[in-house]
């Protein structure tokens, strides 16, 4: 893909890496849209952002993305781009952690990206040429145990990834994988003790992932990895 003049819709693109992506690729001069759950943050971005797009929605709520697309295809009816970004990090210890949020980052991370996927693809169909990009994770690719359910999430967004990638094999919409390793912004909020261990794992600027999407993404490289997601994936077929 050239990755220019295309438009874009990111979930989970007001901060982060999703806003990483939001910058570089309005840059290109593509269209870009960004969705949020926080209404405080989606205003501060369209106050610091003016020339880009942002939406309210709950990607783990049907009715919620359904009424997105509605606003999406009615607003940008020539939408080619689907970048599957909203995701969330919890540290669990299974002993102590409540019942009621440890299954909410399968929600996020992976009921969310195919829910999306799916409401969005019949119109992702009839573009000349589309994607779908989803964000997955270095520590996909072994059990990570500090952030076990997100682990466990992210190899199950990569594994439906690729089934998607060769059920649309021959249409006009390319399936990606981006698998960031451990950035400069931080994954998420623990204990002392449990960011000192965190943090033996290098980080990658945020930039740097970002470029290096797009560069996969226009050489048509399938599956991304950047910096130590090379190595970890490495690992984790060691460890098999």
């Amino acid at each position: 893909m050239d990755l220019s003049n295309d438009v874009i819709l990111i979930t989970g693109g007001t901060s982060g890496i999703g806003l990483e992506m939001a910058e570089q690729l309005a840059a290109r001069g593509n269209t870009v849209i960004v969705t949020g759950r926080d209404e405080d943050r989606l205003s501060q971005f369209r106050e610091s952002h003016p020339g880009l797009f942002a939406y309210a929605v709950e990607v783990t709520d049907l009715a919620s993305v359904e009424t997105l697309y509605r606003q999406i295809v009615s607003d940008f009816p020539n939408l080619n781009v689907v970048i599957n970004n909203a995701g969330l990090m919890q540290n669990i210890e299974f002993q102590s952690f409540a019942p009621a949020r440890v299954t909410d980052e399968v929600a996020v991370n992976l009921a969310g990206p195919i829910l999306v996927t799916q409401v969005f693809l019949p119109h992702l169909l009839k573009q000349s040429e589309a994607a779908v990009l989803n964000v997955t994770s270095g520590i996909a690719y072994f059990a990570f145990d500090k952030a076990p359910v997100y682990s466990a999430s992210k190899l199950g967004l990569h594994s439906y990834t690729q089934t998607l990638r060769k059920q649309l094999a021959g249409t006009s919409v390319k399936v990606f994988e981006l698998a960031p390793p451990r950035t400069t912004k931080p994954m998420f909020n623990g204990s002392d003790e449990d960011n000192r261990e965190v943090d033996r794992i290098p980080k990658m600027p945020i930039e740097r992932v970002v470029a290096a999407m797009i560069g996969g993404m226009k050489r048509n490289r399938c599956e991304i990895l950047p910096g130590m997601s090379k190595l970890l994936r490495l690992i984790g077929k060691i460890r098999l």
